[in-house]
């Protein structure tokens, strides 16, 4: 069970308060001559319930392939800022025009294995038909959404461990949110949208407290 109250919807107050909070937000910049991308962590309704929207890359594309992330890519020398970046490629990879997006703020900027910047956009993108979007076949195999109460289910949301770090991996879905996206996603329903989660933990520290 979630031991606090998720918001039924996506409605004006929440996505207001969510807006302020970003803007106060001291945000982790990176700087310097690293490659430059951006995404979009698509907040929607499925039927009545708010979720996220994720998409599945094909095995075709540059990098990344097959895994799940969230709509996105390089920053070309005609955007303006990451905010235009995200929307572009939001609109490239799943057919959402850039006016109907109510974009609340950049995110903390991550830095991918590849060694490209990237900058997340949280963005209300409004109820989705899924089957309806229009997806960009030479990028993206599938789209999927995930309400807040599979992504927050502690049952879903697991330890991995990559590396010597502690990441998390969403495992409610079709496929699992691992990796960048999903350290984005934690970062995002924590700091961004106020969900007091708990701080995930190793198995072997796990282990530990349960001896």
């Amino acid at each position: 069970m979630t031991p606090f109250s998720l918001p039924d919807r996506f409605d004006d107050v929440f996505l207001d308060a969510v807006e302020a909070r970003l803007r106060a937000l001291p945000r982790r910049r990176i700087t310097g001559d690293a490659r430059r991308a951006a995404v979009v962590v698509p907040l929607c309704h499925l039927g009545t319930r708010p979720a996220v929207l994720f998409t599945k890359r094909t095995e075709t594309v540059g990098t990344h392939k097959g895994q799940v992330s969230f709509p996105g890519g390089r920053v070309d020398p005609d955007d303006i800022d990451a905010v235009a970046t995200a929307l572009r490629e939001l609109h490239e990879e799943v057919g959402i025009a850039p006016e109907g997006v109510r974009v609340l703020g950049a995110f903390h900027d991550v830095m991918a294995i590849t060694g490209v910047a990237v900058t997340p956009v949280v963005g209300y993108v409004g109820s989705l038909d899924i089957g309806a979007l229009q997806l960009s076949r030479d990028e993206i195999d599938e789209a999927f959404a995930l309400s807040l109460d599979e992504l927050v289910d502690p049952a879903h949301r697991q330890p991995q461990t990559l590396g010597t770090r502690v990441a998390p991996l969403f495992s409610a879905g079709p496929h699992p949110v691992w990796g960048l996206t999903a350290w984005i996603l934690d970062e995002v329903l924590r700091e961004g949208l106020g969900f007091p989660l708990a701080p995930l933990m190793s198995r072997a520290q796990a282990l530990m407290d349960d001896g």
